[in-house]
Order: structure tokens, then sequence, then C-alpha cells
């Protein structure tokens, strides 16, 4: 009688790949046809061109998709046109729970309602310049944020102050001015 060999089923995870730019879509496609299990999220953005306004669906996380892969089929993916690398942190490659994967896919069902927050998001206390939108150039201190960076705007001359709320990804950190010693 012959003897049966069982082979070690290898483990899948779910691993984060950097894309070259503009290029997830096209690389989700290719990893697919080669029966990998690939997940891109998206969002809904409105981009300006000169004579209109068009909403379009773009990767909620630019250059990142993620895949759900065995050792073997990482390395296949790292062979697939597109794909830079396998994201690591401190030398170990990012490994993404199936928690995070379903909440994100979670997020797909409405991603007109997304929107990415920069890192590191601003300090409270913090002085920032808006950097876009109508408010571009305000200058104020950060009072606090959930997602929107709050600002106030102080007029000391009559004590007064206005807190406006823009997103945080408008806005950057004022450089201090050097002190001047008299």
């Amino acid at each position: 009688m012959g003897e049966v060999v069982m082979t070690p089923r290898r483990k899948s995870l779910w691993r984060v790949f950097y894309t070259a730019p503009r290029a997830e879509k096209k690389s989700a496609s290719r990893l697919e046809e080669q029966g990998i299990e690939v997940f891109l999220p998206t969002r809904v953005a409105i981009r300006q061109w000169k004579d209109r306004k068009k909403k379009v669906v773009v990767p909620l996380f630019p250059n990142y998709l993620f895949a759900h892969v065995d050792e073997r089929e990482r390395l296949q993916v790292l062979r697939t046109s597109g794909i830079v690398r396998c994201v690591s942190f401190g030398g170990a490659l990012a490994e993404v729970s199936p928690e995070e994967i379903e909440n994100l896919r979670i997020t797909q069902n409405d991603p007109g309602r997304l929107e990415p927050l920069t890192f590191p998001m601003p300090k409270e206390g913090a002085r920032v310049v808006i950097e876009e939108g109508p408010l571009r150039g305000l200058k104020g201190e950060v009072v606090s944020h959930r997602g929107q960076t709050h600002l106030v705007l102080t007029v000391p001359s009559i004590r007064q102050a206005v807190r406006i709320n823009v997103p945080a990804a408008w806005t950057k950190p004022v450089p201090e001015e050097p002190r001047t010693t008299v």
C-alpha cells in the first residue's frame, strides 16, 4: 500500500504592496488574472478640469493595494508589472488583520463619504496655515480635531476670535519665525 504524504498547508496573510504611481487598478487586475485575492479600496473624488468638474473613482490609499497571499504568492506578486515592493516596517513585512480588511470593505458601501487624512495630524495648539480652498493663506491655531481641523482666528485688538472648520489635509504647520534679540 502506498503512503499518503500530506503537504503542509501554506498560511495566507493580508500583505500590503506599494505600486508604481497611478498603477493600482492595473496591478490589481493583473493579480486577479493570476488568481490572487486582491483588495483595492477606493473613494470618490471630484477632479477639476479647465471647463468642468467630474466625479472619479480613485484609490483610497494612493500607491497601495492589499493581497491575501502565502509566501510563494507574495514572491509572485513582486514579479508582477506595476508592483514596486512589499511594505515593511522595522524590517518585518506589514501584515493587515482580517478585521482591518473587513472594516475597509465596509467603507466601500459608501465610498463618496471617504477622505483620507494626512499624518501626522496637526497637534492641538500648533500654528498652521491653510494651503487649499477659499481660505488659502489663513493662519491660525489648532484647537481640536476629529477628522477636521478646527482653527481659531484671533483678533487681539478687539479681544475676539472665530472658530473655522477645515479638512486637516488642507493645513500645514507654520514654520517658527526666528526670534531676534535686541
